[in-house]
């Protein structure tokens, strides 16, 4: 799974959020995919100071995965790991198989393992759960990963057909995190244009709207309750099926 400047933005501001109570302290990551470093040296200096960018290695297996992203320039693919290293955190990868040799082996479609619950300052998912057949089962297993004040960094696809099993409509987001002790900081969507380049562009979370085609939704979510997860029912059905539901909504 990869990782574009978008995502690394979101990160990068979580992570200088979270620092402000965490302090120095080493921050435990959950990734799930191994976690491929897209972008250019100029933009990965602008988002993580040159220092940090500074001699970062660059993966062997580079020209694998520009030809697996259909990727034309010649741009270095860094070592994402070492520079979550240089940011202070200690990184989890999982995934169904061991493509790098250091996954941990997690199914999203079964139940996350007792030990991954609720353990981590930051979970990325840079575009899994699309993937996964159970799909609701895949995004409770992402959420239920992030300890309390913990953050997730999640994106999905709103308008890729094919790209995987499933598109992610916006309503899942509020709907999800409100029943499920979250708070949502961040939803926008961008969508490809034909360089490839990304143009953001504005959701609406429970509005009908037609948004670009090839769009992909990017959310940060902080957790903010340690309820148990539930099920959650969806914003413009909560009325009719509320007991003191008499009709339906007008």
């Amino acid at each position: 799974m990869a990782i574009n400047d978008v995502q690394l933005h979101l990160l990068i501001a979580a992570v200088r959020r979270l620092r402000k109570t965490a302090g120095d302290r080493r921050l435990e990551v959950l990734a799930f995919g191994y976690p491929d470093l897209l972008l250019s040296k100029k933009r990965l200096e602008e988002l993580v100071g040159t220092d940090l960018a500074r001699n970062l290695p660059e993966r062997a297996d580079a020209a694998k995965i520009r030809a697996w992203y259909g990727m034309a320039h010649e741009e270095p693919i860094y070592d994402s790991l070492a520079l979550f290293d240089r940011l202070g955190m200690n990184v989890t990868i999982a995934d169904v198989v061991a493509l790098q040799g250091m996954e941990r082996i997690v199914d999203l479609n079964d139940p996350l393992p007792d030990d991954l619950r609720r353990r981590f300052d930051f979970v990325i998912d840079p575009g899994t759960c699309e993937h996964c057949f159970n799909v609701g089962m895949a995004f409770r297993n992402v959420c239920e990963a992030v300890r309390l004040g913990g953050f997730l960094v999640h994106m999905a696809p709103l308008t890729l057909v094919n790209h995987g099993f499933w598109n992610f409509s916006p309503t899942v987001y509020p709907d999800y995190f409100e029943a499920n002790g979250f708070s949502l900081l961040h939803m926008a969507g961008y969508a490809y244009k034909p360089d490839s380049s990304l143009e953001v562009f504005t959701v609406k979370p429970f509005e009908n709207f037609t948004p670009p085609m090839k769009g992909l939704i990017y959310v940060v979510a902080e957790r903010i309750g340690e309820q148990d997860p539930i099920w959650p029912i969806q914003r413009k059905y909560q009325t009719l099926l509320s007991p003191a539901a008499k009709g339906p909504p007008k």
